[in-house]
């Protein structure tokens, strides 16, 4: 698969989430005003207003930015760059996944041992009694 086409399914994908997601910003908007409510009324099925006009700026930046020559030049530097990456096998990512999770519990009981033995010692200087 060439650069040229990881970026342009690139701009589709991000195009596509991006316009999912501000539809339902949309909705959430004009649904809170009286005269923008017709605009969260269906259209057609589940489509209203705001999907329509959350896919259309989304996908008008996203072909803007495709014949932007600065942003596309810069999005097919990217994708070169992420070629040479030499990703983790499984069995590393599984490994370096354990460890981390191992540390991170390891880390908590220490801090924790150190807030309770803290709290115990500050509990006797403020109240020798307990």
């Amino acid at each position: 698969m060439t650069n040229q086409r990881i970026v342009a399914i690139g701009y589709i994908v991000l195009a596509l989430l991006a316009g999912f997601f501000l539809e339902h910003v949309l909705l959430a908007v004009f649904g809170a005003f009286g005269p923008t409510q017709p605009l969260t009324r269906p259209l057609a099925g589940d489509w209203t207003w705001c999907s329509v006009i959350g896919l259309g700026l989304t996908v008008a930046t996203a072909v803007y930015l495709w014949t932007n020559p600065r942003t596309h030049e810069v999005s097919l530097e990217i994708v070169a760059e992420l070629r040479k990456v030499s990703w983790p096998s499984f069995a590393e990512t599984r490994a370096a996944t354990i460890a981390v999770v191992l540390f991170s519990l390891i880390a908590a009981v220490v801090l924790g041992v150190f807030d309770v033995a803290w709290q115990w010692v500050t509990d006797k200087i403020q109240n020798p009694t307990l």
